[in-house]
């Protein structure tokens, strides 16, 4: 029996898919990059968005911390993984948007080397202050900050990372110097105002909130234009007099690049009801973050607008030509 060409490429693309060609989308396990260490906000959301996916997927989610160099070096893995929807990654604000402007020797291209999948939160970064700093208020740190430039320490998840950007615009809008100390994620660089070896830090409610419950940090304020849902008492820093700041971070989900559509548009999907689910939205929001619905289009765009704000800033401050 004759076998007709149409037939014989069908017979192929079955015993030989094609890159990118995937079938019954998800079947196994899948693998999930977080590019910081545990304990931060990144963490946090990356726990919680994968137990809510391997519900909704019926497949295991494992997530992998794999921290260091401001998330590069978990970036960098990402995009040498397969493009078969079965290896993703958080990232925040930073990796993207920062990271290739400070770093010109960066392994990754934010616009060739990976799938944009979708947002989920929006980070309001909150600043804390050490006890043994003394400082309770925003007119204390200016104060502390302008007799002595330079000698009041804040400390970030690393160079270009969100936390880190927030202190140079708290520093512009204030008039004053404050010294950065970079650390290598959230959770250390909490751990360091707690202890007293920094004065101040910038951080995400899952990471600043549980110590300023235990009352092991003096809370600042918020770096939002308005007070949050379901934490009225907490003043923003705007309407403490630093007008104009706002402060922010956002995660999103990103997969290599070349992932077939179908799958990219499938967890997306999926991803906007977990984030647009009401019982989320409450633990979300309980955890000091904002959801951040969106398609992976979205993502993209919030982006390319966030690497125009913070890249004037950075030139602005010298920090990049």
């Amino acid at each position: 029996m004759k076998v007709k060409p149409f037939c014989i490429a069908v017979l192929l693309l079955v015993v030989f898919p094609q890159p990118g060609f995937t079938a019954a989308w998800p079947s196994k396990p899948i693998r999930w990059i977080v590019p910081y260490p545990p304990g931060g906000g990144n963490d946090n959301i990356s726990r919680l968005m994968a137990n809510e996916l391997s519900k909704r997927l019926g497949v295991k989610i494992v997530v992998e911390n794999k921290g260091g160099a401001n998330g590069t070096i978990g970036l960098n893995s990402l995009k040498h993984a397969s493009p078969d929807g079965y290896t993703v990654s958080t990232v925040p604000s930073g990796p993207l948007d920062v990271n290739p402007a400070l770093n010109s020797d960066i392994q990754y291209d934010p616009l060739k080397d990976f799938t944009y999948i979708a947002p989920m939160i929006k980070f309001p970064l909150f600043l804390v202050a050490s006890h043994r700093s003394g400082i309770t208020n925003i007119g204390q740190l200016i104060q502390k900050a302008r007799q002595n430039p330079g000698s009041v320490t804040y400390s970030s998840a690393g160079v270009g990372n969100s936390t880190h950007l927030a202190g140079v615009l708290l520093g512009e809008l204030t008039g004053t110097k404050l010294l950065h100390v970079p650390y290598t994620g959230t959770g250390p660089a909490a751990v360091a105002v707690v202890s007293g070896e920094v004065d101040l830090t910038v951080g995400s409610g899952p990471s600043i909130l549980p110590m300023v419950s235990a009352g092991k940090v003096n809370l600042i304020g918020v770096g939002e234009a308005k007070r949050l849902h379901g934490m009225p008492d907490v003043p923003t820093l705007a309407e403490q007099g630093v007008r104009g700041y706002e402060a922010y971070s956002w995660a999103g989900v990103i997969a290599p690049a070349g992932v077939a559509k179908e799958v990219s548009d499938a967890m997306s999907n999926e991803i906007l009801k977990a984030v647009s689910d009401s019982e989320f939205q409450r633990r979300i929001y309980d955890n000091g973050m904002v959801p951040l619905p969106g398609s992976g289009e979205d993502f993209r765009a919030i982006v390319d607008r966030d690497t125009k704000k913070w890249g004037e800033l950075l030139k602005s401050e010298g920090l990049i030509k």
